[in-house]
């Protein structure tokens, strides 16, 4: 495990698994470094700066992740993580980050971010080349949506809040169990 993210469920159905990340919740994180290739074991951070909602749509090869200044601050951008599709385990979900991501300013003016880290994990035989163009492709998709304000991108999730009641979520002690 390299990453560990405590979340709040705001919809949970067939189609899709949304869920809210706030500052302050307590993450296990690992460090990449992709020029030498090492990992870093994971270790405690709190997530710091933003509250992030999370859409994973069953079976997609992303999730769309939505960024609020912390607090209830205004809404910053959407950012998509190029990803294995979800699987449900224990009490959670595992997915695999493969590197490539999107990001939307509130105007849905999209880039391209981590295109080098892509590549990278090509060049270290983390990825293969089919599969690496299969993210790039899955990426191209999820453009054709932001363009027409398709999925998560026409929804109105910008506007959404967390009632104010719901506790900052922690990870359970058991977070790195292998399920």
């Amino acid at each position: 495990m390299w990453f560990a993210h405590a979340a709040t469920v705001v919809e949970d159905t067939a189609a899709r698994l949304v869920v809210f990340e706030p500052a302050g919740a307590i993450r296990q994180w690992s460090h990449f470094d992709f020029e030498s290739g090492r990992i870093d074991p994971p270790r405690e951070q709190r997530r710091h700066s933003t509250d992030a909602l999370i859409v994973m749509e069953a079976g997609a090869a992303h999730a769309v992740s939505l960024f609020w200044r912390e607090g209830g601050g205004p809404f910053l951008c959407w950012y998509v993580d190029m990803q294995a599709p979800f699987r449900r385990a224990g009490g959670g979900v595992v997915t695999w980050d493969q590197a490539l991501d999107i990001v939307a300013d509130p105007q849905l003016r999209w880039r391209w971010k981590d295109e080098d880290h892509l590549a990278r994990m090509l060049s270290l035989g983390w990825i293969g080349a089919d599969a690496a163009y299969g993210v790039r492709r899955e990426g191209e998709r999820v453009i054709e949506q932001i363009e027409r304000r398709a999925g998560p991108f026409g929804e109105g999730w910008p506007n959404w809040r967390p009632p104010p009641a719901w506790p900052v979520p922690v990870l359970p002690a058991d977070w790195a169990t292998p399920c």
